[in-house]
């Protein structure tokens, strides 16, 4: 898809220029075709934009997403906050580095991997677990 426009509760809207999907992930690409327009982007910006990625893709029941912005003229590959910036004559040959929507079983696995270790084990006790727990519905509220 090209020219997405996004304007659910959003105080500024949202506009991918193209949307690719496959079976379990999507893409969402932000061109900008000069430099100075990438520069008048904030980082802020640009993590909230691809924030809207992620929710995007998990309420359509995608299970990775990527963000990128393509930017006509800049040298080489760089970051705006969190989010990977690329020149445009990189497009082609770019792999995205999909993430998981699912960011409470990423934090799941990661408690399983960190109790469950031999070397430096973790020292389970109650209110230990009880604040874990507390994170991960935390997580689970938030994307209700």
């Amino acid at each position: 898809m090209f020219g997405v426009l996004v304007h659910h509760k959003f105080a500024q809207p949202i506009e991918y220029d193209a949307i690719l999907w496959s079976r379990d992930s999507m893409l969402f690409i932000e061109y900008k075709d000069s430099v100075a327009a990438y520069r008048r982007m904030s980082a802020k910006r640009a993590q909230q934009v691809a924030d809207s990625s992620k929710n995007i893709a998990k309420k359509f029941g995608f299970d990775e997403y990527a963000y990128i912005l393509v930017v006509n003229g800049i040298p080489e590959a760089t970051k705006k906050g969190n989010v990977v910036v690329i020149p445009l004559k990189e497009l082609p040959r770019d792999e995205p580095d999909f993430q998981s929507t699912r960011s409470e079983l990423d934090y799941v696995q990661k408690l399983i991997v960190q109790y469950e270790r031999e070397e430096n084990p973790v020292d389970v006790t109650r209110k230990r677990v009880i604040r874990d727990l507390n994170v991960l519905m935390s997580m689970i509220e938030q994307q209700q």
